[in-house]
């Protein structure tokens, strides 16, 4: 019994010894190229999309042997080779990836040391836009374009912003001459120009980002305009009656002709006497050749009553003292009309608001500059015994 348990062991130990050897063996050839060593892969990765690009974001990690860094794509057909730089560990390494058709992408990166030893995968995805999304994008529409009271800065009237919009980029000339260009935010409705080119070109265009990690602005095809030519009101505080023997009077209930400038545009306004046809007569205070003037109708009978539908406008730089109109130009016959065309006594909503923002009327170019108008009055809108008007602007691109 003792002699098969003797035999017993030594069988296992001659088996022990051979799997050991074999064992050895493997490990022997097979670490025969040495250690195999893994630079650090980078420690983050983000992809930003672009316009047929992607920009992606390499945080590299705190290992210094790492000299460069390899990005694969589309099945590991394209690559991009990128040397590594000194850095804290937090750097970030951006690289672009260009010329990419439109779609979505899966990027790889391996780190890489001078002996080309390759660190562990690290897998990132990326999506690049093109013509597709950026046909859907759509410009703000520009409501108006206006001038401030002096004609020296120009205001532009912006609509509500569609979805997904960033702000609008806008371009234009300067008095001096430079293109100058300014960013208007998603939220303004309005953007000042502190200074234009008169008659020269301005274009914009809204901005966009398909998701908040794109790294540049999406546009539609550019939207323009041209500025008008410089403009400025009189000043009204220039402005007073000059009172002539035929002129009509204030009628009375405290509407005053002077209200015809204060700048208020409700009531109350200015109501002659009654008669009709009549007439007055202001003084600007200095000679201006006209380009246009507004005319407000007294806001609480807008397009009937007593509110005046049909005039002349005169001008004169020395009237005659005893209010005749031989001295007198005329400059022309005017008309006012209600957008709607609805009867009297009838008002749309386009109407009420075309009242209030002033009538507009033309002045044929190459007006002489006058100092004195003269507006004789024909007939109202609701065949009333007087006349009432509500305020009155002249405007003139004289820069003097």
């Amino acid at each position: 019994m003792k002699y098969t348990c003797f035999i017993f062991l030594w069988l296992l130990g001659i088996s022990v010894w051979l799997t050991s050897c074999t064992k050895g063996d493997a490990f022997k050839k097979y670490m025969e190229g040495g250690e195999i060593t893994y630079p650090g892969r980078v420690d983050t990765v983000l992809a930003q999309p672009g316009y047929g690009r992607i920009q992606l974001l390499l945080v590299p990690g705190n290992d210094p042997l790492v000299t460069k860094f390899r990005i694969f794509w589309n099945s590991n057909k394209d690559s991009v080779e990128v040397p590594a730089k000194q850095h804290s560990g937090k750097d970030t390494l951006p690289v672009l990836i260009s010329g990419l058709p439109e779609g979505n992408y899966n990027f790889t990166v391996y780190s890489y040391d001078k002996d080309n030893n390759r660190s562990v995968i690290v897998h990132v995805f990326g999506t690049a836009y093109g013509k597709s999304y950026a046909g859907t994008l759509v410009n703000r529409t520009l409501k108006s374009v206006t001038q401030s009271p002096d004609g020296q800065q120009i205001f532009l009237n912006w609509g509500e912003p569609a979805a997904g919009e960033q702000g609008i980029e806008v371009t234009y000339v300067s008095a001096g001459g430079t293109t100058q260009k300014i960013i208007a935010h998603a939220g303004d409705n309005r953007t000042v120009l502190p200074d234009y080119a008169e008659r020269s070109p301005l274009t914009y265009r809204s901005m966009y980002k398909p998701d908040t990690t794109a790294f540049e602005f999406f546009y539609p095809e550019l939207s323009a305009v041209t500025l008008p030519a410089f403009e400025r009101e009189l000043s009204k505080a220039d402005f007073k009656v000059l009172p002539l023997p035929t002129d009509v009077k204030d009628g009375g209930y405290g509407w005053l002709i002077d209200y015809l400038w204060d700048n208020n545009y409700d009531v109350p306004g200015f109501a002659t006497q009654s008669v009709i046809p009549c007439w007055f007569t202001i003084d600007v205070g200095t000679a201006a050749p006209l380009s246009r003037f507004k005319v407000w109708q007294a806001a609480d009978r807008l397009y009937n009553q007593e509110n005046v539908k049909t005039f002349e406008l005169y001008g004169s730089n020395s009237p005659a003292p005893d209010g005749s109109w031989n001295s007198w130009t005329m400059i022309g016959t005017y008309e006012s009309v209600k957008p709607s065309g609805l009867p009297v006594g009838q008002l749309t909503d386009d109407d009420i608001t075309f009242a209030k923002n002033g009538e507009p009327f033309s002045v044929p170019p190459g007006t002489t500059a006058f100092r004195y108008y003269r507006f004789r009055l024909l007939t109202n809108w609701g065949s009333a015994p007087f006349m009432t008007m509500g305020e009155c602007t002249f405007y003139t691109h004289s820069k003097k």
